[in-house]
């Protein structure tokens, strides 16, 4: 016998179909799996190990978070993507409780993982628009968001929920904000302005209290710095792109040292992108186009580097920003790969355990 369901039954059916089909693909991991064998970690055996791998991460289901399907199936069929996933994930910072902030300009979304409270959300609006080009961020000890938008060139500031607060630097004061750092010691959001070629300091009411730099080559000078991070001291480490070179500054703005020149061998730079420290003061410095990092003393003396060019455990491609928190994790934004990689800092002690 013959069943006639007509036009509106067969499209049901079809739209049926549909989302059992595009469910089951969003349902499955999109991460790596565990790699076989012994984690990376570096320096190699048999020197003793001084950081570990841990994990990579291209979407909420590979910290253990899982999104309703209906509600994924439905941005799906508005946007036409998944938008979960990251597309070109550009500059990270640690949230408390363990989560992360990943700026992601191509998909215009700052993304907010909590793996404590198993939840995944998206900052892409603030002061009326949307986001544009978000290609900083960094948090305060009060669980305060900042988000440097170069092409509205204005650092955002938003509520651990994701509510927008007020802005910094606009109406001009900023040319093109990148790269961000803050001092929960002294509360100052401290911002690169690339084009300006100068890294200006806010306080906690948007008011100017610091600013270094001009272009140029000498000592204090920038060429088209793109990161900035901060000492147990409060001393500024600054990734002096075109100058090839990683510039220190004090408090106040005076030049302390500088280290690194042109080059492609290990220790020398080529295009410097992010910078973050350790516990111990060890300098981490992106090499976005060799795709390692490379670990300096505070000094400059090379002490070891991590990475090369791939999507393995590990390696990189076109990495950009990092960053390292109080415990040790290291978060690496892995930006052609899709993903962020989470390393752990083990210092002279410890294990990587399966922390994220």
């Amino acid at each position: 016998m013959t069943v006639r369901t007509g036009r509106r039954g067969e499209a049901a059916a079809v739209f049926l179909i549909l989302i059992g089909s595009l469910l089951a693909a969003c349902a499955g991991r999109s991460g790596t799996t565990d790699p076989a064998g012994p984690l990376p970690v570096w320096p190699p055996p048999p020197d003793a190990p001084r950081i570990a791998w841990v994990r990579a991460v291209h979407a909420p289901a590979d910290l253990g978070i899982r999104r309703n399907g209906v509600v994924r199936f439905f941005e799906y069929l508005v946007r036409g993507r998944r938008v979960d996933g990251m597309a070109r994930p550009y500059a990270v910072t640690s949230l408390a409780g363990g989560g992360l902030a990943v700026a992601d300009p191509d998909a215009r979304v700052v993304h907010l993982f909590d793996p404590g409270r198993v939840t995944y959300r998206r900052l892409a609006e603030a002061e009326g628009g949307p986001l544009v080009s978000p290609v900083g961020v960094a948090a305060d000890g009060q669980g305060r968001i900042y988000v440097a938008d170069s092409v509205r060139a204005a650092v955002f500031r938003f509520a651990a929920d994701g509510k927008w607060l007020n802005t910094f630097g606009g109406g001009g004061a900023l040319l093109r904000p990148t790269g961000l750092a803050f001092d929960r010691e002294r509360g100052i959001l401290y911002v690169v302005d690339t084009l300006a070629h100068r890294v200006v300091g806010f306080d906690d009411a948007g008011r100017r209290v610091f600013e270094a730099g001009r272009r140029g080559s000498g000592e204090g000078e920038f060429n088209y710095p793109v990161s900035v991070a901060l000492d147990r001291q409060g001393n500024l480490y600054v990734g002096d792109t075109m100058n090839f070179r990683v510039q220190v500054l004090d408090g106040t703005g005076r030049f302390l040292r500088a280290f690194g020149q042109a080059g492609r061998a290990s220790g020398r730079f080529d295009k410097t992108k992010g910078i973050a420290l350790d516990r111990d003061g060890h300098v981490y410095v992106v090499e976005g186009l060799h795709d390692v990092i490379q670990v300096f003393d505070p000094d400059g003396t090379l002490l070891t580097v991590i990475g090369g060019t791939g999507s393995g455990p590990g390696e990189f491609d076109l990495p950009a920003g990092i960053d390292i928190d109080d415990d040790g994790r290291i978060v690496v934004a892995d930006t052609a790969n899709r993903r962020i990689q989470i390393l752990r800092y083990l210092g002279d002690t410890g294990s990587a355990g399966s922390g994220s």
